[in-house]
This record gives C-alpha cells, structure tokens and sequence, in this order.
C-alpha cells in the first residue's frame, strides 16, 4: 500500500482507491515473473493492453474484449459473466521498463455459483524491471498486486475461503501472458513481418497504435540482430584467444 502514491492519483479516483485500499476483501500479490522480452515492447504492451487482447482474439485463443472508450479507460467483457470499467489512475513509465501502473475497476460476475450477480471494485499494481545480463540478453521482471474489495459481507467470507484456489488460478493466467509476450517479442525479433502483418490486422485497435506496434516489431528485429553479431564477434575473440593460447 505504501508503494502506491495517492497524491499522484487521478483526484477523480482518489477517494475510491483509498476506500479499496483501507478496508479489502481479498490481497493477492502474484509472484515475480521474469522474461526475455525487448523493454520497449513490453511497455507498449502494459500501456496499451486492449492491443493484446486482440491480438488474442485474432489468433482465437481468448474470447476477453478489453475496448478503449477514453484516453486511460477501458470497457471490460470476458464472455464469461465478468464486466467492468478500468480505469488508469497513475502511471510511471521510463525507460528500461521501468513502470508503475496503478488501475482503479468497478465490475461485477453474474454466473455460477452465485444467484445474483456480485459486484466488486479493484485496484491493481503492475510493477516492472529490466535489466541486461551478461549474455547480452534483456530480461524483464514484473509483479501484480490486487486489491479487492466485494460489495456483500457473506460473499466476502466464502471468497476468502476460495482465495487460495482463485490465487493460483490468476497467478497461472499472469505466467501465461508474460510467457506470451516474450515469445511474441522473439517472434518480432526473427519474423517482424508476421508481427507487422498482425498488427495490420487489429482493427479494433487505433491506427496510432497498430503502426506503433510494427515499428516495435522492427526494433526488436535490429535489437535481436544486433544481438546475434555481438554474440558472433565474441565467440570469434574468444576462438583466437584459444588458438594463441595453443600457439
């Protein structure tokens, strides 16, 4: 809690992230992921999330519409009895990944095994890192925390129940979509074009951002180039040290 500045809160959701934040129903710190990743796609990607979602909806492997209605808003369907309205309220994004994403949603779950639907309201904190090691690779580390807080006192109690079951389940989908991204910027660094063609086909996302996407995709392509001659000419420094060394 102390990590997430109020004072450079959007005022507009000051007093509901602090009401989430005073009294939750349920925390969840979901462990640190580390990936290989290109930095700069990764925060793309953790600013503009609804790019990914669609892009998982034009490969069919999820049904979750995430639409951007304003400039830090989000419209949320899972197709699954969850809806909501996201909300950034700060965020902090420098260079080498180094972020901090603090979001405010108010949603609800109409399904089993409730009879009426149940309301909640979140705040979450992605956190991220990068640092290049000494294989000339970068590795991105990221964390999430959530705050929940459930609108009905006997549903709160059976959720605290079913906490460390849900847990795993969200810490498993955290894994799975860092997972996706790192392959998704291998991919760019060895076929940008099936990147940039991609990113031609999302058309529920803003031009804007689709272009922005295959630019990144032809960064990482130099980057992972790059990458390949330094690794070349370094094993190339290495075998003449041998040879002389034989010599």
């Amino acid at each position: 809690m102390r990590a997430i500045p109020l004072a450079k809160v959007d005022p507009k959701f000051r007093q509901q992230v602090s009401e989430v934040l005073a009294d939750p129903s349920i925390f969840r710190r979901m462990p640190t992921n580390v990936v290989d990743c290109q930095p700069e796609l990764f925060t793309f990607l953790a600013q503009n999330p609804e790019v990914l979602t669609e892009i998982w909806r034009n490969l069919g492997v999820s049904k979750v519409e995430l639409t951007r209605t304003a400039e830090n808003t989000f419209e949320l369907h899972d197709n699954a009895g969850t809806t909501g309205t996201l909300h950034v309220v700060e965020q902090t994004c420098e260079a080498g990944a180094q972020n901090r994403i603090v979001m405010y949603a108010e949603g609800s779950y109409d399904g089993k095994p409730f009879n009426n639907p149940v309301g909640a309201r979140c705040v979450l904190v992605l956190t991220s890192g990068s640092v290049k090691e000494t294989n000339g690779r970068y590795y991105v580390a990221s964390r999430l925390d959530s705050f929940v807080k459930l609108d009905r006192a006997s549903i709160e109690i059976m959720a605290q129940i079913a906490h460390p079951f849900v847990g795993k389940t969200a810490d498993r989908n955290f894994a799975d979509t860092l997972s996706f991204i790192s392959n998704l910027s291998y991919t760019a660094e060895e076929r940008p074009e099936r990147i940039v063609s991609m990113a031609g086909e999302l058309t529920e996302v803003s031009i804007s951002r689709r272009e922005r996407l295959a630019t990144l995709a032809q960064q990482c392509a130099a980057a992972g180039q790059a990458w390949k001659l330094s690794r070349q000419g370094q094993a190339a420094v290495e075998t003449a040290g041998l040879e002389s060394e034989v010599k």
